[in-house]
């Protein structure tokens, strides 16, 4: 068989296909309305499911809310020990220096007492990511936050190291912001 004879039998098939799939669609798309039948042309009847989850409902009065002054308590602590946490070589003492505006003069001091090594040669960090928060204490003026951590230590060619830590952070109300006052590691 010649190549325009191999083309045109493609050319035909590749017809032939269009238009039997142009008649299937438009025949379900006639169908998708109709009750299905079973033998003797008789009506189906066909079980509905309702899915529980779709009737649920929101009810904000047993949905406990944090207040304005929780909320800005634990974003404050979870963001603080995230920076503090977070520390690498290549960008040594940053993160503390972004710290430095919110933390008390207390807390000032012991961020400039740390002094970073300079002598690496070989890169290391550490990241911290602040999995959940919770208020330990509260006061109008003060308050405790327990935030748990995921850190992932990384040294030059060395796998990673991933564990777990906890930070207690104390704040204190100065003004209309909160401030950090104290970082505990646990």
């Amino acid at each position: 068989m010649d190549q325009a004879k191999k083309k045109k039998i493609i050319r035909i098939a590749i017809i032939v296909l269009v238009i039997v799939g142009v008649f299937l669609i438009i025949w379900f798309w006639l169908k998708r309305g109709e009750q299905p039948v079973g033998p003797g042309n008789q009506a189906v009847n066909v079980p509905q499911f309702k899915a529980e989850s779709s009737t649920l409902q929101y009810n904000a009065s047993t949905t406990p809310k944090e207040s304005d002054t929780e909320f800005a308590m634990l974003t404050l602590a979870k963001s603080y020990t995230e920076r503090y946490g977070s520390w690498s070589t290549d960008n040594q003492g940053h993160n503390l220096e972004e710290l430095m505006p919110l933390s008390t003069s207390r807390m000032q001091a012991s961020l400039k007492s740390f002094v970073p090594d300079y002598s690496v040669t070989e890169f290391s960090g550490l990241t911290t990511k602040s999995l959940s928060s919770k208020i330990v204490a509260s006061t109008k003026n003060s308050g405790t936050v327990l935030v748990s951590t995921q850190r992932i230590k990384t040294k030059a060619n060395l796998p990673q190291e991933v564990f777990y830590q906890d930070m207690e952070v104390k704040l204190i109300m100065s003004g209309d912001k909160w401030l950090v006052d104290t970082v505990t590691w646990k």
